[in-house]
């Protein structure tokens, strides 16, 4: 029965993850521009990675991978471009519970899942197709075979290394090796480090990893400079990708993204390193702090950054959780029922903002109905039953945002509109600013015009298939009668007015906006002015 309910608990958040992936729209910008360049791949060539026909070597290419064969098998659309993003939180939740049934026994095999589950950041990005899910599964399955006195020695550590590596390149090993060298120091057990040492693990990685990187360095004329000048040093000493933040900015996501859990995650890690642990509790706590002291430090920064150290927040607090400090069950129960009031103010707030419909509002209910009842269990000690409401809460959220994507990022409302309104032949350009949706959901690479892009590993034949002067809109008005423009509205009414076209706002909200140009009307004189 323990084995049973065990299995259960990583199983069943798996299972609701894949069902609801394909609940929202595609959020830009990162989401879509994943899920277009998996459409393009799909398209056409499966080794060099292209955004709306151009070149893009920002990742390497095991997400796009992943994204196409969804797309494959289930056709283009959210469902599919997300179900490899389900399937590797539903993984990661699985070496979770392994993780923890070699450190705390069977309660700590059902409670880490449930408490990695029903946290907030790795909800969210767990619905969302991006490198950070599949290399936060990379470095779990790496921790899992590692921890695991038995699987330690194989190769399993250097398959999930190779998987890291094509997932992001070489931070894997700021997650993996370095931790695992730093926790053996600290705890003097070198022998726990010595398995890193294999030369047979390095050749499978070696094998797994490398060799689409050599393939596109010789395919492609100055990409070693690109990787090393724009995609490692740029990224990590300047600010140049505009994703800066303060020095704190992780701690403030560890913060915010631990809810609820965040505490009792705080106070298993103070505890873990108390004195001087093994090598196993050293490891968790290296695990979390040298991946963030590392990225602290690093020009460019996004929540997703620091997913991969949030299997071992769920470990230090399913290990706290199992006989909680005082301090840790009120403050976590007081976190779960402010919770509760935020979803029920925002709830409210939403509808002063616009009229929502009956089952928004139901919703928004049972999802404060559970994050209360969740508070309760955690005040009487029931941790399982309160991390699967939180979960439970989690999932009805979800459920309610559906009419709010366009707000969230999505674009999937406005290529709706588009494809009813267009009339055959009519071109689409984006202006201004790239949104990589737009060629997702029509199916096809768009025309940019005044749109700033990566231009240095990209000839001239193929910038003038995908970049189009502003100069050559009133031929294409004049050719089709209307163009369609995404872009600002005040940008293309400007664009409009300098080009001697009519331009109308037709749809959106923010950026995310849709409109029309045409040819101006040109009105008969009067009389008395011939």
């Amino acid at each position: 029965m323990t084995r049973a309910r065990a299995a259960l608990a990583w199983a069943l958040p798996s299972l609701a993850l894949m069902l609801t992936c394909g609940r929202l729209g595609l959020i830009e910008p990162t989401e879509t521009r994943y899920a277009e360049i998996a459409r393009e791949m799909l398209a056409g060539d499966w080794l060099i990675p292209h955004l709306n026909g151009i070149p893009h070597f920002h990742k390497p290419p095991l997400s796009y991978w992943i994204g196409a064969a969804g797309m494959a098998a289930f056709g283009r659309n959210e469902f599919a471009v997300r179900l490899g993003a389900a399937l590797a939180a539903g993984l990661i939740l699985w070496c979770t519970a392994r993780m923890a049934a070699l450190r705390d026994g069977a309660r700590g095999q059902i409670l880490a899942p449930l408490l990695l589950a029903s946290t907030a950041l790795f909800f969210i990005l767990s619905h969302q197709l991006a490198s950070d899910i599949f290399l936060t599964a990379a470095v779990a399955g790496f921790y899992a075979a590692y921890l695991d006195p038995r699987t330690r020695r194989s190769l399993w550590p250097f398959v999930a290394l190779a998987a890291g590596f094509m997932a992001k390149g070489p931070v894997v090993f700021i997650l993996t090796i370095a931790p695992v060298l730093l926790a053996s120091l600290w705890a003097r057990d070198g022998a726990a480090s010595r398995p890193l040492a294999r030369v047979g693990g390095w050749i499978v990685f070696a094998l797994l990893a490398l060799p689409w990187y050599l393939f596109v360095l010789l395919q492609t004329r100055g990409l070693f400079t690109f990787f090393m000048r724009s995609q490692i040093w740029e990224r990590y000493t300047t600010t140049v990708h505009q994703r800066g933040g303060p020095i704190y900015y992780f701690v403030l996501v560890i913060l915010a993204g631990g809810l609820p859990w965040v505490v009792a995650s705080l106070r298993g890690a103070r505890a873990a390193a108390e004195r001087r642990p093994g090598f196993e509790r050293a490891l968790l706590v290296t695990w979390i702090a040298l991946p963030l002291l590392f990225f602290s430090f690093s020009g460019s920064k996004l929540p997703a950054y620091v997913l991969p150290v949030f299997p071992a927040l769920a470990l230090l607090a399913a290990s706290e959780l199992e006989s909680p400090a005082r301090g840790t069950t009120i403050a976590t129960t007081a976190i779960l029922f402010l919770l509760a009031a935020a979803v029920e103010i925002g709830a409210f707030l939403s509808q002063r903002v616009a009229p929502q419909p009956l089952g928004f509002w139901m919703a928004a209910h049972v999802a404060t109905f559970f994050l209360a009842a969740a508070g309760v269990d955690a005040w009487r000690g029931g941790w399982v039953r309160s991390g699967a409401l939180v979960f439970a809460a989690l999932v009805v959220l979800l459920w309610t945002l559906r009419p709010l994507d366009l707000r969230l990022g999505s674009p999937r409302s406005l290529a709706r509109i588009l494809n009813e309104a267009r009339r055959p032949g009519e071109p689409v350009v984006e202006y201004g600013a790239f949104n990589a949706g737009i060629p997702f959901y029509l199916g096809t690479t768009v025309p940019m015009v005044d749109v700033p892009r990566d231009l240095d590993l990209v000839d001239s034949a193929m910038r003038s298939r995908v970049l189009v002067a502003s100069g050559e809109l009133p031929r294409m008005t004049a050719a089709r009668g209307r163009v369609w423009v995404v872009g600002e509205p005040g940008d293309v009414s400007r664009l409009g007015n300098a080009l001697g076209l009519k331009a109308a706002h037709v749809a959106g909200w923010g950026k995310q906006s849709l409109n029309l140009l045409e040819r101006a009307q040109v009105e008969p004189m009067s009389p008395t002015h011939r």
